[in-house]
């Protein structure tokens, strides 16, 4: 037990203190005065009447004016499509188109097939999208061998329970970073990616995974990857930064990270499934020392409070960094909260996710 302790702990130490070292080096690329894409931004909406006009009031004011905007509607049974067609009617490059199927992948498909842009972009009905946001990303495709661009995400910050997601979010969007940087991009996140449209139609889209109703970011990541191992890259601007809406209960963010590990069944990718694993030992590892510290003799009490220790400075370092580039706040109270609850979520929801059937906006997954 205690050659395992002192194993996984340095083991981890090592692959996160890896993780923040490749965050802070990001693929470069060299910025062009006289290549400006035209880009077109699609937005898969299903009973968004609450969020939509503020995203494309925001989609109305960027600094850049080469794009236009079509918002795909899902078959909402709401009022999403009429507050949409209000506002697009104020912008000759906006439109509203109505997806001739149900899901999101053939929403995004068809809002693709409308497209006029050679750049795709994407981002979800609830989001909020800053004014360089457009700019930030064509700087990216100025560049031939950059086919898809992977975008920072953060999470609306209003109490402490948003605290706690917007800390743990940021994990995910580190380490998709990190990883991208490395060349071995293992995650992304559907609100802020984009990428060639002629990339989209060489992988044939979502063809072999449209009977997976989540996980059209990812899905799509890895065909590109397999194409163009060297095509993925991870904005490193801050002005690029998309803020997304917090579950406002627990329950809403179970389901929700629920529905995430759910799809990781369909998941082909060796080493993204051997990441996931290896995250599933290490909080597994976490709970055991947890009770080590009550049940177990001074030297295993003592190397679990190492591994404890060690664990958490090592994801400060990360996390910490990753916030202030995202722009969440930091609450120290927060982090130390996620490392009592953290690996019981973690290990709950890898546990649960394959057993427990989940509907999304009033659809079976």
């Amino acid at each position: 037990m205690l050659y395992l302790l002192v194993l996984f702990g340095c083991s981890y130490a090592a692959c996160v203190l890896v993780l923040w070292r490749a965050w802070q080096n990001p693929r470069t690329i060299t910025k062009k005065q006289d290549s400006f894409p035209f880009i077109t931004v699609v937005v898969a909406a299903r009973n968004e009447a609450k969020n939509i006009e503020a995203l494309l009031r925001d989609l109305s004011q960027q600094n850049y004016s080469l794009y236009e905007v079509i918002v795909v509607d899902d078959h909402s049974d709401d009022n999403t499509v009429q507050i949409a067609q209000h506002v697009t009617q104020e912008y000759t490059s906006f439109k509203v188109i109505r997806s001739p199927q149900s899901g999101k992948k053939l929403a995004l498909t068809e809002g693709v097939k409308h497209a006029q842009g050679s750049i795709i972009v994407t981002t979800d009905a609830d989001c909020r999208v800053p004014a360089h946001w457009l700019s930030s990303i064509a700087i990216y495709f100025q560049q031939p061998e950059v086919k898809m661009v992977l975008g920072g995400v953060r999470i609306r910050q209003k109490n402490f329970f948003h605290d706690l997601q917007a800390i743990e979010f940021s994990s995910l969007i580190g380490s998709a970073a990190a990883t991208a940087n490395r060349g071995y991009p293992t995650m992304c996140n559907g609100a802020n990616i984009a990428y060639r449209k002629t990339v989209f139609e060489d992988v044939n889209g979502y063809s072999g995974n449209t009977h997976v109703p989540s996980g059209d970011d990812e899905f799509l990541m890895r065909k590109i990857k397999a194409l163009y191992p060297a095509g993925i890259y991870f904005m490193n601007d801050a002005q690029s930064v998309v803020t997304t809406q917090p579950n406002e209960t627990v329950g809403a963010f179970i389901r929700q990270r629920l529905r995430w590990a759910g799809k990781w069944r369909y998941n082909t990718s060796v080493y993204t499934a051997l990441l996931a694993v290896y995250i599933f030992l290490i909080q597994a590892i976490t709970l055991l020392c947890w009770a080590l510290l009550f049940f177990s003799d001074e030297r295993l009490q003592v190397t679990a409070i190492l591994f404890l220790a060690t664990k958490a400075f090592c994801e400060f370092l990360f996390l910490r960094s990753v916030c202030r580039f995202l722009g969440c706040r930091w609450n120290g109270l927060a982090f130390m909260t996620l490392q009592f609850i953290y690996p019981f979520y973690v290990t709950g929801i890898g546990l649960f996710a394959h057993f427990i059937p989940q509907r999304w906006k009033g659809r079976p997954l």
